[in-house]
């Protein structure tokens, strides 16, 4: 019986209808290209497909994954520029004999160039070009960016897929962007930039192309490529002529493929490490320049996981460095390099904690110390400690408003006296979206806005949208801040263990600056909404 031809086998597979091999028929006539070629390009069947099926027709073996598949001695064996050059992936060696993956078994003359070359015969299997490109990278990026050849540099930058990681991160740059999302789908991935606080949709990708873009972004961040089935964190630093962008990377595995968060580390444009670049009022510049000036004790900046709060330390730091101070911190992770400050990067691997880290810093004569974050009671007393015998110690705390860091310390274990002698000042804060100021428009206040917010305010904004601001209505954000200055009186309820509710009537009664006054500012001069400030004030108040 006759061997069935390609175009035969995939009509009686049902890959395609007659019909369709009509057409691919007519298209050859008229370019004289493979029906191979033909069936790919013009997408008449999946590639795996084709391959499937032509593997089965050439008698060779089709490999829907090599991950498993590599033997070490077949790398050693063919060389990186070989399978560069061919996009072909060693599979095995065993007694003379070369087994190379392909997605292209018709091009005959790089199969005998690579057996004279190496002097082996050489046979072939069949998979898919997405699948070769995976397993090159796998294999060989990692030594290749390496070395520091500029020849294989210009090559490894001419790469596909690392031009569209660099374009991802460049983009997200250029756009003011903290975090990239690569998030797979049951038939796409997804990817969003966080810009201003929220998720913005920003392209996608075919499926094919995650596992492509994973390898690399895991293999410049030191993560295990092998490794799938759990979470991984890793760092990078991306270079190009224009900018230094330290990146810390999460992996995360899924149904469909691990998840993938860049967070770009100093990367916003916008920030500007001084008290003067927050923007602040006058007078809470005032009181926080009045803040940092104490010779010693401790000052708290508290708020949600991504409210500013590393920002404001920085700066308080740029304000505070100067060459007759010893500045050192410990932090996770180091977001800014500062000239003059010695930083500590916590690395929970070697044990390197915050505890473990101010310890060490106290040794190191300081002035003054800033904390990354208090995370327990170790890191706290150690803290408060340092804060009483002399030294100025910076640090946050997650909690919902500046008194209620006053709590979380005692709940720590830090006795009430330690924590009223030793706080200096408490901070909170929040960004809030700013509106566009190309697109905004006013608008009477409703009597439910007015009651809500509890203001005597006759004009509002509303956010449009525009070229401008990408149709959002906002651009860019701004620092709302709560200000608890500690006075002789605080500090006595304090020691005291005073009730939450006595402690703040009293800052009120003083007229400290309490988050929903700098809120209701905000609106009031048109700078943001009604809806945003309410969005603020309910996660306080409640």
């Amino acid at each position: 019986m006759s061997q069935l031809s390609l175009e035969q086998l995939l009509v009686q597979e049902h890959i395609i209808r007659p019909e369709q091999l009509e057409e691919v028929i007519q298209i050859q006539k008229q370019t004289g290209q493979a029906m191979f070629y033909i069936l790919i390009d013009h997408q008449f069947a999946k590639e795996k497909d084709v391959l499937r099926v032509l593997a089965k027709q050439l008698k060779i073996d089709f490999l829907d994954s090599l991950s498993y598949n590599t033997q070490v001695e077949a790398i050693r064996v063919f060389p990186e520029t070989l399978a560069r050059k061919y996009r072909m992936a060693p599979i095995k060696v065993n007694e003379g004999t070369l087994t190379l993956a392909t997605s292209n078994p018709f091009n005959i003359n790089a199969i005998e160039d690579i057996g004279m070359i190496l002097g082996l015969n050489v046979q072939t299997v069949l998979t898919t070009k997405i699948e070769i490109e995976t397993t090159l990278e796998r294999l060989y990026a990692k030594k290749f960016i390496e070395r520091q050849s500029n020849d294989e540099d210009e090559l490894l930058e001419n790469s596909p897929i690392v031009q569209i990681v660099n374009n991802l991160i460049m983009e997200a740059y250029r756009r003011n962007a903290s975090d990239i999302h690569i998030e797979p789908e049951a038939n796409y991935t997804r990817v969003r930039l966080r810009i201003d606080g929220d998720l913005i949709q920003y392209t996608s990708f075919e499926n094919e192309m995650h596992t492509l873009i994973s390898t690399r972004i895991k293999i410049i961040s030191g993560l295990n490529i092998a490794e799938k089935r759990i979470p991984q964190d890793g760092s990078f630093q991306f270079t190009n002529e224009y900018k230094k962008i330290d990146i810390r990377v999460s992996t995360l595995p899924t149904p469909y493929g691990e998840n993938i968060v860049m967070r770009l580390l100093g990367a916003d444009q916008n920030i500007e490490y001084s008290l003067q670049g927050l923007g602040l009022s006058p007078s809470t510049l005032e009181i926080i320049e009045k803040a940092i000036k104490a010779p010693h004790g401790i000052i708290l900046v508290t708020g949600p996981t991504g409210s500013g709060k590393t920002t404001t330390l920085y700066s308080i730091l740029a304000k505070l460095a100067v060459s007759t101070v010893a500045i050192k911190t410990v932090e996770d992770p180091i977001e800014r390099k500062f000239e003059g400050i010695t930083q500590v990067q916590v690395n929970q691997k070697t044990g390197l904690t915050f505890a473990a880290g101010l310890r060490s810093i106290l040794r190191q004569d300081p002035d003054i110390i800033m904390i990354g974050e208090i995370r327990d009671g170790e890191t706290a007393e150690i803290a408060i400690r340092a804060a009483i015998t002399g030294h100025l110690v910076l640090s946050t705390i997650h909690t919902n408003d500046a008194l209620s860091s006053v709590v979380r310390l005692v709940d720590m274990g830090i006795e009430p006296f330690k924590v009223g002698s030793s706080l200096v000042c408490a901070i909170s804060q929040r960004l809030i979206k700013k509106l566009c100021v190309h697109c905004k428009t006013a608008h009477p206040i409703t009597t439910s806005e007015q009651r809500l917010l509890k203001a005597e305010i006759e004009t509002v904004y509303h956010a449009q949208g525009c070229d401008k601001c990408n149709n959002t209505g906002f651009s860019g954000r701004l620092a709302a801040f709560e200000i608890v200055l500690i006075d002789h009186h605080l500090e006595e309820l304090i020691s005291k263990n005073a009730p939450m509710e006595v402690m703040r009537s009293y800052a009120e009664e003083k007229k400290m600056q309490m988050l929903r006054d700098e809120v209701v500012r905000f609106v009031s001069q048109g700078q943001t909404t009604v809806d945003e400030a309410l969005r603020v004030l309910y996660s306080v108040d409640n």
